[in-house]
């Protein structure tokens, strides 16, 4: 009954939802820490799912999310972080069991919450699924929910448009929309450039905080629809 009633809820924000199409592309993520290539898909069968995985010669980064569609709506599943080497203590694995009515949270933060019927959370990965979706709707600002990935339950953030601007990807000139993730009382921004052509998929992300400053850029595109 929990399962048809969150349904219900979520139903009139994700209409477009099934338009984002699947992709497989190179990307490089950069931190003060590392710089790694890797391969970020999107994936759509029974059981979708968003993961990134990068490898070189001193470490690995795995992150994956799974989640269903029900009329066109995302329902998560599980989302699973995996990093080497192993004494980084990064790993951790998030679970929503529907029938029990709770996210679990095992690995480095062990967690267990409610699922709230009242609002829709995303994980890391697949709330952007949701940005693309919006920003394809037009929407120019909108309220975003993800998992509190240390203590459990969620945070709200705020996504804003900021302007267009020309950017160039293999050596073509497309058009950038771009926008920018704030949440009330914290100092962190994330920027994100959407390329309206190739459907409103991520050219880059940088993530700037007081502490780091994280970016994620599109290298190469190997499939995409």
């Amino acid at each position: 009954m929990k399962f048809k009633k969150l349904f219900l809820l979520i139903l009139p924000l994700n209409y477009l939802l099934a338009e984002i199409p699947p992709y497989s592309a190179k990307y490089n993520f950069e931190s003060d820490e590392i710089s790694i290539t890797g391969i970020r898909e999107f994936k759509k069968d029974d059981e979708d799912e968003i993961r990134f995985e990068a490898s070189n010669l001193l470490a690995k980064l795995f992150f994956s999310s799974k989640f269903k569609t029900y009329e066109n709506n995302l329902i998560p599943n599980t989302y699973d972080i995996k990093i080497r080497p192993k004494f980084l203590n990064r790993d951790q694995s998030i679970k929503f069991n529907y029938q029990n009515n709770e996210i679990n949270s095992k690995g480095v933060n062990e967690w267990s919450s409610e699922i709230d019927d009242k609002n829709t959370l995303y994980d890391p990965l697949n709330v952007q699924i949701m940005i693309r979706t919006f920003v394809k709707q037009g929407l120019t600002n909108f309220d975003l929910k993800i998992i509190d990935m240390e203590k459990g339950g969620y945070k709200t953030y705020s996504y804003s448009f900021l302007n267009k601007e020309e950017c160039y990807f293999d050596k073509q000139k497309y058009e950038c929309l771009i926008y920018e993730r704030t949440q009330a009382n914290s100092k962190r921004k994330v920027t994100y450039y959407l390329v309206k052509e190739l459907e409103f998929m991520f050219l880059k992300i940088i993530d700037v905080s007081p502490e780091r400053v994280n970016k994620l850029e599109l290298k190469e595109i190997l499939s995409f629809g």
